[in-house]
């Protein structure tokens, strides 16, 4: 037999929380969150900016590739007044062109109501050709927190996109 002072005693846990335990797990949540919401909502907006950019570079690609496969002339146009990019293909294969048939009319407003063409853009009309080359040029878009993408397009085609994140 164990004597009586060599037992031990038995912890009683409690099962729940008290009132002031409560109140500082969520004042600590709450400041969690004041923090981290601006940073989520600038994330957001840039996300947006980073879409609409990638959209038109993927749209250079199409366009050529489209330009080869089909022998016929296409079209970008960037309506810089109403933030908007027309796609268009002739009406016939071969060079020159003697009429286009509009294929998609893309809005910025469809990625965000902040992204606006900015007065970086070079290049309002991009023709592609059926030997595969493009109309060299800059098209730059900006969002309401000033980041900007600028899409760098090359003779032959191939494009560039840098982003400046604010």
């Amino acid at each position: 037999m164990i004597p009586k002072k060599l037992k031990r005693k038995r912890l009683i846990a409690p099962w729940g929380f008290t009132l002031v335990e409560l109140m500082i797990t969520i004042a600590i949540l709450a400041i969690a969150a004041g923090i981290a919401y601006p940073m989520l909502q600038r994330y957001a907006i840039n996300g947006n900016l980073k879409t609409a950019t990638r959209d038109i570079a993927s749209d250079f690609a199409r366009l050529k590739e489209s330009a080869l496969a089909e022998m016929r002339m296409y079209q970008m146009q960037i309506n810089t007044g109403n933030n908007t990019v027309t796609l268009q293909q002739c009406n016939a294969q071969g060079s020159p062109c003697t009429g286009w048939t509009t294929t998609q009319v893309k809005n910025l407003s469809g990625y965000a109501n902040d992204i606006v063409f900015d007065a970086g853009t070079t290049v309002t009309n991009c023709f592609f050709q059926t030997r595969g080359t493009v109309t060299s040029g800059t098209i730059r878009l900006r969002n309401s927190r000033n980041s900007t993408a600028t899409i760098t397009i090359n003779f032959t085609g191939r494009t560039n996109v840098q982003f400046n994140m604010q």
